[in-house]
């Protein structure tokens, strides 16, 4: 009975502490410091994977935690609920900040264009073909801008 209750007790210290993570992680999107997304990387991957690990265990075998008191009960309930909405409003944030950047780097890669113009060309009938609509050179975009 014991180990079931270190074991659901651990367990629910992970589920919060991933939580609390993403939840920094979260307002780090919404305030545009994408870098701040990185903070306690290592923490979350070892987190991450030793929470998926003991979740698995307790699927294929239920009784590991099995007669736990209704409190504690409760409580993983309550933190795996958390969970799951603070993943949902993770991959919310992430599209959004997906779709603020990608607008960014069209509107920049349009302006450019609209500003350069390839040089003036001889047409087929041998005269300068300056009024044709011509593309701008190649853009290149740099992933830390």
């Amino acid at each position: 009975m014991s180990d079931a209750i270190d074991r659901a007790t651990q367990l629910l210290t992970m589920t919060q502490r991933l939580v609390g993570l993403i939840e920094v992680e979260i307002e780090a999107l919404k305030a545009r410091r994408v870098l701040g997304t990185s903070t306690d990387w290592e923490e979350k991957e070892r987190l991450v994977h030793a929470w998926r690990i003991e979740v698995s265990k307790v699927k294929a075998d239920p009784g590991l935690i099995g007669g736990i008191p209704d409190r504690l009960k409760a409580d993983l309930r309550t933190a795996a609920k958390a969970l799951e909405d603070g993943l949902e409003a993770h991959a919310l944030a992430l599209m959004a900040t997906k779709t603020v950047t990608e607008g960014l780097v069209r509107s920049i890669a349009n302006e450019i264009a609209s500003s350069r113009s390839a040089p003036a060309a001889y047409g087929r009938s041998g005269a300068v073909n300056a009024s044709a609509n011509r593309e701008a050179s190649g853009l290149a975009v740099n992933a830390k801008a």
